[in-house]
């Protein structure tokens, strides 16, 4: 895994007004909620986690925004594997437990967790699943955001709508075709 500018940090003063009002725009920024998990010789780790986007198609990547605190962080960092777990409107219960409720290898109690070839965890009936292998990382004030090049994908045949994150608390996504008809 390559390292890119490790420990960086801006240098711009940060005022309690601008890292609130930071928040609450982020707050308006839908996002798919998704459970980023990972496996090592400790155990599993695992959170919620809305900062995941693709970054190329070619090769098939992405990057999630993980807090340096987070047990998963140090999962990742050992293993250099994660999955990327997109929920679905019926996983809801599982938030609160891999937001902090619950600890460690306890969060795993909860839902059906299978483990991929690659001993990473994964939800087995997420929406859908991408197994990655992390290939670099920056760090940038309290995260870590990992590179990971997807190795597998995992589709759920009985999927139901992804779970959306919006303005603290959870939405739906309506086609706008849909309310047209």
């Amino acid at each position: 895994m390559t390292e890119i500018d490790a420990n960086r940090r801006s240098d711009l003063p940060v005022s309690q007004e601008l890292t609130e009002g930071f928040r609450q725009a982020m707050r308006r920024l839908v996002a798919t909620v998704t459970i980023v998990a990972a496996g090592d010789q400790d155990g599993r780790a695992g959170m919620v986690a809305t900062a995941v986007m693709s970054v190329a198609a070619n090769p098939p990547s992405l990057a999630v925004g993980v807090n340096r605190e987070a047990g998963v962080w140090k999962a990742i960092e050992r293993s250099g594997r994660f999955s990327v777990n997109l929920l679905s409107n019926t996983h809801t219960a599982l938030v609160p437990p891999f937001s902090g409720q619950l600890q460690g290898e306890e969060r795993f109690t909860l839902g059906e967790w299978e483990t991929h070839h690659t001993c990473v965890p994964y939800l087995a009936d997420a929406v859908v699943t991408l197994f990655c292998k992390s290939e670099a990382s920056l760090d940038y004030g309290t995260h870590t955001v990992f590179i990971g090049a997807v190795e597998d994908i995992r589709f759920s045949p009985n999927a139901d709508e992804p779970l959306l994150w919006r303005n603290g608390s959870f939405a739906n996504a309506v086609s706008l075709e849909d309310l047209i008809d």
